[in-house]
């Protein structure tokens, strides 16, 4: 791993400057990318939530580029406990899910469907909540039988729920 790339992201912070800088240079030198997702994968590294923010701005950006990486992120979702590092990795998830450049494996959608199931269900902060949401009703279009998984689950929990969370089922139910 790249010492001074590493060092720069253990020093950084949530600021969307300090994270737009970051993904510039990762941006701006390939060869980074490899040390980014391995810090943002590696749930031991107490650093590891600052490296998924970047990846997750890439997801966002360029899903392309996360193409090489897809089955070991994929595998890391559910093993993040770091609340900074799910959020991350729920809009990690939705921009993977939903690129029209990348393709996903059955096993990997079956995957994604699980983890964003399991963050729906779970007492997660609201946006990671939102995203798996987002996630799940993305794919309903192809799996008939989470339309009616995602609906029983936005009702049970809707009465309990903040107003951004009602917000975003009300958009999801709309849709499914």
């Amino acid at each position: 791993m790249n010492a001074d790339f590493y060092n720069q992201i253990a020093k950084s912070n949530a600021s969307t400057d300090c994270r737009n800088n970051l993904k510039k240079l990762v941006f701006d030198n390939s060869n980074l990318l490899v040390d980014l997702v391995k810090m943002a994968i590696n749930i031991s590294d107490k650093n590891n939530h600052k490296a998924v923010w970047i990846v997750e701005m890439i997801a966002e950006t360029d899903t392309l580029l996360l193409q090489p990486f897809l089955t070991d992120l994929i595998e890391s979702f559910s093993k993040h406990k770091h609340e900074s590092a799910i959020r991350g990795m729920s809009r990690v998830a939705y921009f993977i899910a939903t690129s029209k450049i990348i393709s996903t494996t059955e096993n990997q959608n079956e995957k994604i469907i699980e983890y964003c199931l399991d963050g729906l269900i779970d007492a997660a902060k609201v946006a990671p909540k939102v995203y798996n949401m987002y996630t799940l009703s993305f794919y309903t279009a192809k799996y008939e039988w989470l339309k009616e998984e995602l609906k029983n689950i936005i009702e049970k929990d809707f009465a309990t729920q903040s107003a951004g969370y009602k917000a975003a089922a009300r958009e999801v139910l709309r849709k499914i």
